[in-house]
């Protein structure tokens, strides 16, 4: 392969990690089921369909057992993981996420974001916005968080529990 390819090949595997990577492997293996961990579906969305497409040439081009599979099923299969993924962890629609982010604002959007990310402080006035807005959307906010290319190294799971504390710590705000 040429320099220009390994090196987008060489992020796309450290971005999905290997644990991941050898879940989506040992599916699109496997005769049957399509669904992977939550985990690890956040991490296949945070790499990208691109890097995935890429992954699963790579898997195809590499791996002995696959030498003669049908390569038009296999990637059907590689598709249907990434959408089912996409699926699992959709933040909601866009109009719904619209509405959520409309009602907390762009001034406690942005608190709310500093703490979960920054673990800064929270203000009362946006706990309050927060909690008004709901569990779901801030749920959904999130979400829709996880799945921007800055965040590609952010651990889904545990920003999404942190997330879970924020929420119930603007509960008890007073």
């Amino acid at each position: 392969m040429s320099d220009t390819v390994e090196e987008p090949l060489s992020e796309c595997g450290k971005h999905i990690g290997a644990h991941c990577g050898d879940e989506v492997i040992g599916r699109l293996k496997s005769g049957n089921e399509t669904v992977i961990s939550t985990s690890c579906c956040y991490k296949l969305l945070q790499t990208g369909y691109p890097c995935h497409t890429k992954l699963t040439l790579f898997i195809l081009e590499n791996n002995a057992e696959l030498k003669n599979a049908n390569w038009t099923e296999f990637f059907a299969k590689s598709d249907k993981i990434y959408h089912k993924c996409d699926a699992l962890t959709a933040p909601g629609n866009s109009e719904f996420l619209a509405n959520c982010t409309e009602s907390l604002g762009p001034d406690c959007g942005e608190e709310v974001y500093n703490k979960l990310i920054l673990d800064k402080t929270i203000s009362k006035h946006c706990c309050e916005k927060l909690v008004k807005t709901g569990e779901q959307c801030h749920a959904a906010m999130a979400k829709a968080l996880i799945r921007i290319p800055e965040m590609r190294n952010v651990n889904a799971i545990q920003l999404l529990k942190k997330n879970r504390k924020i929420f119930e710590h603007c509960l008890h705000v007073k």
